[in-house]
């Protein structure tokens, strides 16, 4: 089912309650009454078509028309992936890694096979922690920077002094695939280990690392689809400067 501008924003919850993630880290707070999705983007500063096709695509894994998504500013992007960013390194990463650390302070018997999960996922949180750290202090205000030069017609003082030698695919050199070693700590747990007496615990901390791991998807596919394509052709239109 496509997401449209008429439907109320809070229907849109009942349809598909992940898509609070959307709405949050795009910047709209909850308390939606009876408002169309419209009346709450206008109402947030929020481009309506943009927040529709953040939706659609989390909504719908086979959704993603690459088409539209080129036509938004960049910054918009940067907003959204940046509150994504906290959310990952203030709520998700440090949920999955108290269930962790519970399951082996509970298991005693077979607790060597988790604490090489736990340290595993101690890499795991070391290596996205680099990997947001690089996007948020090189990579976002590369952008930012390309962008005043745009709306400028020229390149700026900050531009030239401090990005004048970078390039996204400097970036892309030095960019990881940070999902699929959540699929590896997936795997093993699926096949693996055996779960512990309380295999409700078990299967929340799998829960939450699938949940994770189709968000970091939807994640690294708008920045590989839809911003580094939208920071080539920005490269592109400074080169006339």
């Amino acid at each position: 089912m496509l997401i449209t501008a008429e439907m109320k924003m809070a229907d849109l919850i009942h349809m598909d309650f992940q898509l609070l993630a959307v709405i949050q880290r795009i910047g709209i707070p909850l308390g939606f009454r009876e408002k169309s999705i419209d009346e709450v983007c206008i109402e947030n500063n929020v481009n309506t078509d943009f927040f529709l096709q953040l939706a659609n695509v989390f909504h719908d894994a086979d959704y993603f028309p690459k088409e539209k998504f080129l036509v938004f500013k960049a910054e918009w992007f940067i907003g959204f992936l940046r509150r994504t960013h906290q959310c990952y390194l203030d709520h998700k990463i440090p949920e999955i890694n108290e269930k962790i650390v519970s399951l082996v302070d509970e298991i005693k018997d077979s607790s060597a096979n988790y604490e090489l999960i736990k340290n595993f996922f101690t890499d795991y949180m070391r290596e996205l922690s680099v990997h947001i750290g690089l996007e948020e202090k090189t990579v976002f205000p590369y952008i930012s920077a390309l962008s005043e030069c745009i709306n400028q017609g020229k390149k700026t003082d900050d531009f030239i002094q401090n990005f004048e030698e970078y390039g996204i695919d400097i970036y892309l050199d030095e960019h990881s695939d940070i999902e699929e070693k959540l699929f590896d700590l997936k795997n093993i747990l699926i096949k693996y280990l055996a779960p512990p007496t309380d295999n409700c615990k078990y299967n929340s901390l799998l829960y939450e690392i699938f949940r994770l791991e189709t968000d970091l998807q939807i994640h690294s596919k708008i920045e590989e689809k839809i911003l580094i394509p939208k920071v080539r052709q920005m490269e592109q239109e400074i080169k006339n400067f």
